[in-house]
């Protein structure tokens, strides 16, 4: 299990007027919150290797997809 100490009372309050007592609803509200954290982290690395020219041609990606499901 993971604790986190908050140092910011109004990020607390806001948090405890929120949640009250709800540990589960807010350990839910945390995960989807860092997971949501990473695919905007991922389509950014993503938006960038397109810029770089590091895209991959699609009809690639469609025959790779294929390779896997037929």
């Amino acid at each position: 299990m993971l604790n986190i100490q908050i140092d910011n009372p109004e990020l607390e309050k806001s948090i405890e007027q929120t949640y009250g007592e709800d540990v589960e609803g807010m350990a839910s509200a945390f995960s989807d919150f860092i997971q949501e954290q990473k695919i905007k982290q991922d389509i950014g690395v993503s938006i960038q290797q397109l810029e770089a020219g590091e895209g991959i041609a699609l009809s690639d990606v469609m025959k790779d997809v294929r390779s896997k499901y037929e």
